[in-house]
Order: structure tokens, then sequence, then C-alpha cells
């Protein structure tokens, strides 16, 4: 009898790990999804960082989402709208202003150290990165609080009813498909950023071709 009971404890704790780690990827895919390009795109053509610099944060960015900071974030989010009673039936308008208010606070905490592991050692970038974490928090935490909610429910994972019923019709596969669309979606958007950075483009106008370089010699 002890046997069984050990046996079962063991298969439970094994599924419960399981699902928090299906969470845990799922989640920190859905704020990676929404997250990356926006940064990349103010870092770069607002905040001044160059584009190894932007790139780095961002890598580093993806590195400690998936080390565990996701989760933390998402976690974070479900207790807070347990403690706020953000509940499926509010008010749509009133889970994004709960969802921004919270990715603000948690930027406010996080962005100073990241920046600084990424390298970022101007103290005047690193105060315009962190209130830009912030204020972008306040804009794009409600998207990150719906995308952690429609990748839970496109991969399977939990229902939710902020959904297009279009999208909530579709059989288990076509989401899956959805999602993955969504993150090429994200990456390639991201890619476009860096390519027409205005780094990229100074360094495209100022290096001399190899025509330019021969007439140059020809003198």
């Amino acid at each position: 009898m002890e046997r069984e009971q050990i046996a079962e404890s063991k298969t439970s704790l094994a599924g419960k790990v399981k699902d928090i780690l299906k969470y845990h990827v799922v989640d920190s895919t859905a704020l990676m999804a929404v997250s990356t390009p926006v940064f990349a795109a103010f870092e770069t053509y607002c905040a001044g960082m160059t584009d190894d610099n932007s790139l780095h944060a961002r890598l580093l960015a993806v590195g400690l989402t998936y080390a565990g900071m996701g989760r933390l974030f998402s976690k974070g989010l479900d207790v807070s709208r347990k403690l706020f009673k953000i509940k499926p039936e509010t008010k749509e308008k009133v889970k994004q202003i709960h969802d921004a208010t919270y990715a603000a606070a948690y930027n406010l905490a996080i962005c100073p150290p990241f920046y600084y592991a990424a390298g970022v050692r101007d103290p005047e970038q690193i105060a315009l990165g962190t209130a830009a974490g912030v204020g972008f928090a306040l804009v794009v935490g409600g998207p990150m609080g719906y995308a952690v909610d429609a990748f839970r429910d496109l991969t399977g994972l939990k229902k939710s009813e902020r959904l297009p019923a279009l999208v909530e019709r579709q059989n288990s596969k076509t989401k899956r498909g959805l999602a993955a669309l969504l993150v090429g979606g994200a990456i390639a958007l991201t890619a476009g950023v860096y390519s027409s950075t205005p780094n990229n483009q100074d360094i495209q106008y100022q290096t001399p071709n190899t025509q330019q370089v021969e007439v140059q010699d020809s003198r």
C-alpha cells in the first residue's frame, strides 16, 4: 500500500513539474513575441543604443526570460490578478489597465540591473532605457497580458474568453499553427527593425564601395 502511494505521489509530482514547464515555455514565448520588436525599435531609434548593444540586450532578455524570468512575470501577473480580483467576466478595459500597471512596476525593478548586465554603462542610457521600459510597459503591458492568455489557449493549456470567436472555434492544430505564425512574425519584425536602424543606414552610407576605392587609388 505504501509503495502504491509513493508511486502515485511521484506520478503526481512529475505531472505538476511537466505542467509548470509547459506554462513557463508558453508564457515566455508570448512575452517575447510582444516585447522584443518594440524594445529593439526604441533602443536603436530613440535611446541611442548601437545595434550591437540592443541586440545583446534582446538576446540577454530572451535568455533570462527562458531561464525563469518569464515564468516569474506571468506567475506574478496571475497572483496580481487574483489579488485585485480580475476575473474572466471583468471588463476588458480593466484587464488592460491592470496588466499595464503590473508590467510597469515589474520593469521599474528589473530594467536597471538588466541593462547593466547587458553591457550598457552610460547612466543616462540606463536611466533612459529604464524610463522607456516603464513607459512602454504602460503601453504594451496590456497586450503582453493578452498574449499570455492567448498563447495559453492557442497551445491548449488553458481556455481564454479573450480570444475572438472565430479563433476560438478552430481546432487545436490550427490554433498551434497560428501561435507559430505569430512567433515567426515577431522574429521577422525584429529583424526588420535592425536592418533599417539609423546605425545600419549610416554604416551602409559611409562604407565606400569597390568602385569608389578603385577610383581613389587611380588618382
